[in-house]
């Protein structure tokens, strides 16, 4: 029991790290253990088991978790009020990315359920059946499910592990082995076999195509910092020539950047760009997401905030940590960085899709993108939309095809005072009535159009890097360096940048190594819009469904449908098969349908643990069933002893009425083992024993 509550523990493995959840989790498992078996050896202390288990319970929670807070190792009044706190940190753990930091406030609620699941098991296996007993552990295993689902290698030692739980439980007991049943082994055998090798298919395949669920969807961090100004507001004022030289920000990397995102923007209500993403504080290191299947490099740089109002740190679409700012939060699917107040300087890490343009060129777009609503598309919009694109299937070439559209037809403001705004006003002027517009009336413009043509997009808003460095080495970005550009969710890759207003490398030539150059290498590849060619789309063949089973190697499936007809064979067939052979029993001629009532009877017992010798008559087995059987089965017993001895020792012929009369002792006993209760009944019926 108590080893089925730690391997719930470890499945909180992939939220916090293994070797962060090990120590404690072992240790309350072992203290639990300590003092079970101290009760059972002090009987004058069993009374106060319960209250005994949960104070070394805390205590091996207090010393191996919360260690700062006790006084040479010694709790504290500290140590109590963060027991409290980890009541809560359940929640607090879901407002963060994973793998969370282990820190002592967001982990100590994984060993306070371990200590709970290990309290109920041991005073439930005092009071029910061994297999409720187990729940406690399955439980805690559920919850740490509904945060990531385990997959994978780990998904198969967890079902291996609860497998030789069950097995180790359901045993029998090696001092009555003639007298127990072996059908909850085979149960547990089977079951075992049929959860690992099921776990393996499950993670091989994914019918729907769905992401796993978690219950980090619900929740978002009550985020401590004041949303400011959407940064999307704040372009035109950074742009005017009294603000343009002010310096924003510093930074250093070892590589190329071609851009710094403040927010992404996905949702559109007609007037303002928002998203409604939740945003988590940033936990350990942040991996991409399950959208970015090519190969990543990692990158880094220093920044130092000169001018920035907050809370928006300046950052990259895939950000994998941030050092030097407290409790910076990330919106994970737009790559935002806030924080609660603004650092003098911190260490960003992020991750970088590596690609080349031929990837790029035959991409296509994310079938399942996460984006927030747009709204209805003025028609006059719609029909633009259709005019740039000539209804191509949307691809990744279909939205360099936008880009262009955009960059051909309309022309960048440049000459004070500049446009401003960016809902559905502004954007007619500028789509319409071919106004010049800024970065704000492209992006938007482009998003709008690429949505209407099935292009996944979304706005961000930030600034391009300087072409070059200060004679320090650091670059420095001003608000003149702010633009805004979109984002398309490319297949496989993630969200890619594109540039409709063309500011991004400010006219210079795209650094060597940047996504710049290789976007500028795929325009160069793509052909104008009427000739570029829809993809064709293969369907499955007749029958088949491609998506469910790619991947899936053949043997595994194999083992997983004969596992599973095992355990349908056993399940059906050993409850079937001794009907049959009842049947077959009393249609026997003479006194061979007495003897078969009496194997009938004789096996009956036999499945609800009674010993069966091969000497022992009709009424030695009643004897021997005495703990098993009520009066109406002690009745039936009595009627199939009297037909036996009337069919084989009087001498007589037997003929039908001695057989009924067996047959009705043989219903009557079995009418009387339905009064036993309802899992011993259901653990006969699967008894296979009695069939050889």
């Amino acid at each position: 029991m108590l080893a089925g509550a730690v391997l719930g523990g470890l499945c909180f493995a992939p939220v916090f790290g293994v070797t962060a959840l090990l120590l404690p989790v072992l240790v309350v498992g072992a203290a639990v253990y300590a003092v079970t078996e101290l009760c059972r050896l002090r009987a004058g202390v069993a009374a106060w088991r319960p209250l005994l288990v949960v104070l070394v319970g805390l205590l091996a929670v207090v010393e191996t978790v919360l260690r700062g807070t006790t006084a040479f190792g010694v709790p504290t009044a500290e140590s109590l009020r963060a027991l409290g706190r980890g009541l809560t940190a359940w929640r607090s753990t879901l407002e963060s990315t994973w793998p969370a930091r282990p820190e002592p406030d967001l982990i100590v609620f994984v060993p306070l359920l371990v200590l709970l699941a290990c309290l109920l098991a041991v005073e439930l296996l005092d009071r029910a059946p061994p297999l409720v007993a187990v729940l406690p552990g399955l439980l805690v295993a559920g919850v740490g499910q509904l945060y990531i689902a385990l997959d994978g290698a780990a998904a198969v030692l967890v079902a291996f592990g609860y497998g030789l739980v069950l097995a180790a439980v359901l045993a029998p007991d090696t001092q009555r082995r003639a007298s127990r049943s072996f059908a909850p082994l085979v149960a547990a055998v089977v079951l075992t076999a049929v959860a690992v090798v099921g776990s393996a298919v499950l993670t091989a395949f994914d019918p729907a195509g769905r992401t796993p669920y978690t219950l980090q969807q619900l929740q978002s961090a009550a985020a401590p910092v004041t949303r400011q100004t959407n940064p999307l507001d704040e372009l035109a004022s950074r742009l005017t020539p009294n603000n343009a030289g002010t310096v924003v920000f510093r930074y250093q990397s070892p590589a190329p950047v071609t851009r710094w995102r403040q927010v992404a923007l996905d949702q559109f209500d007609g007037s303002n760009w928002s998203t409604d993403h939740p945003v988590l504080r940033l936990g350990s290191d942040l991996e991409p997401g399950p959208d970015v299947r090519v190969g990543v490099t990692t990158q880094q740089a220093v920044v130092e905030p000169k001018n920035l109002s907050g809370p928006w740190l300046p950052g990259q679409a895939l950000p994998s940590s941030v050092r030097g700012a407290v409790d910076p939060q990330v919106e994970p699917v737009g790559g935002t960085l806030v924080t609660r107040e603004m650092p003098e300087r911190y260490e960003l890490t992020w991750s970088k899709p590596t690609v080349d343009a031929n990837l790029l060129v035959q991409a296509g777009v994310d079938p399942q993108p996460q984006l927030g609503e747009l709204g209805a598309i003025p028609n006059e919009v719609a029909a633009l939309a259709t005019e740039a694109l000539a209804d191509r299937r949307a691809t990744f070439a279909t939205a360099l095809a936008l880009e262009s559209f955009l960059r051909k037809r309309y022309s960048l403001a440049t000459t004070e005072p500049l446009p401003t705004g960016h809902g559905w006003p502004q954007l007619r002027r500028f789509l319409l009535d071919n106004e010049p517009g800024t970065s704000e009336q492209f992006a938007a413009a482009y998003v709008v159009l690429a949505r209407a043509n099935g292009i996944p997009a979304r706005l961000v808003v930030g600034f391009r890097a300087p072409a070059e460095p200060d004679a320090d080495g650091w670059y420095t970005v001003r608000n003149g360096n702010a633009f805004a550009w979109p984002e398309v969710a490319v297949d496989g890759v993630g969200w890619w940048p594109l540039d409709p207003a063309g500011q991004a490398t400010a006219g210079t030539k795209a650094t060597a190594g940047t996504e710049a150059e290789v976007t500028d290498q795929a325009r160069a590849a793509v052909p104008p819009v009427n000739e570029i060619e829809d993809p064709e789309v293969a369907p499955p063949a007749a029958g088949e469904d491609k998506s469910s089973w790619d991947g899936l190697d053949v043997p595994v499936l194999g083992i997983f449908l004969v596992s599973a007809g095992l355990l349908v064979l056993w399940l059906a067939g050993v409850p079937l098969l001794k009907s049959l052979r009842a049947v077959r029993r009393r249609r026997r001629p003479g006194d061979a349908a007495v003897v078969g009532a009496w194997a009938e009877v004789r096996d009956r017992l036999r499945d609800h643990g009674v010993p069966v010798s091969p000497g022992m008559t009709v009424r030695d087995l009643a004897v021997a069933a005495a703990d098993v059987t009520d009066a109406r089965a002690n009745a039936g017993l009595a009627v199939v002893a009297s037909s036996v001895d009337r069919a084989l020792w009087s001498g007589g012929a037997v003929g039908p009425e001695i057989s009924k009369q067996a047959w009705a002792g043989v219903r009557e006993v079995r009418r009387g083992l339905r009064s036993r209760p309802w899992l011993d009944r259901l653990q006969a019926a699967l008894e296979p024993r009695s069939l050889f």
